[in-house]
């Protein structure tokens, strides 16, 4: 049985309670896993597979973005387009063939790798290369880190945009969660705001459900 709507009018707590057991990721799944089914629990470890940079190969991409699970597919999908544009972008600024750093095959890629162009040729073929690439140009490392979490954040809410009570928000919920937990080590301050921005919109977003 899918206790959706019973984890996910809990997860103000759960996010509150996720502050004060000092960003625990391993609790917090195990928590949501206990009332979870196998297929949901599944789920969930591809996702935190897939948060781990030494896990990100073509072979974790391809299984990924082929996977029934809709936040899985498509959030994948976004991350490695991300990870792309910036490889490429990297590569290019050490004067290092992109070729060796871009997963995957496809028109995208492919432009990635050969074009010369400075937009690198995929202004037309993926509506995050303008925002990335913007962002690619700041010199603040910190900042460029946190506006890319950003664009995940974003890009996990919208895929959850017509999702209320289903695995897709809770998986969202943990990606977000994650995100939290990774600022909450680079930098207190940057933490501190992002945590603050996931309990406010964790508890909108529940608020808005309940009024539905």
């Amino acid at each position: 049985m899918r206790n959706y709507h019973y984890i996910i009018s809990g997860l103000p707590d759960i996010a509150l309670d996720f502050e004060s057991s000092g960003f625990d990721l391993d609790a917090l799944f195990a928590h949501i896993s206990d009332m979870s089914t196998p297929e949901d629990i599944r789920c969930m470890e591809w996702l935190f597979f897939g948060l781990k940079e030494e896990n990100l190969n073509n072979h974790f991409y391809r299984a990924a973005l082929k996977m029934p699970n809709k936040f899985i597919r498509e959030y994948f999908t976004t991350d490695l387009e991300i990870r792309n544009i910036q490889a490429a972008y990297l590569a290019r600024k050490s004067s290092q063939d992109p070729s060796d750093f871009i997963i995957g095959n496809s028109e995208f890629t492919d432009a990635l790798k050969n074009s010369k162009a400075t937009d690198m040729g995929i202004i037309h073929l993926s509506e995050l290369s303008t925002p990335v690439l913007k962002i690619l140009e700041n010199e603040n490392i910190l900042e460029r880190e946190q506006l890319l979490d950003s664009l995940r954040w974003e890009r996990a809410n919208e895929i959850c945009t017509f999702s209320y009570f289903d695995i897709n928000v809770i998986l969202s919920f943990l990606l977000k969660a994650s995100i939290v937990k990774r600022w909450a080590k680079l930098d207190r301050k940057r933490g501190a705001v992002i945590f603050k921005k996931f309990v406010d919109e964790v508890k909108g977003s529940f608020n808005m459900d309940n009024k539905n």
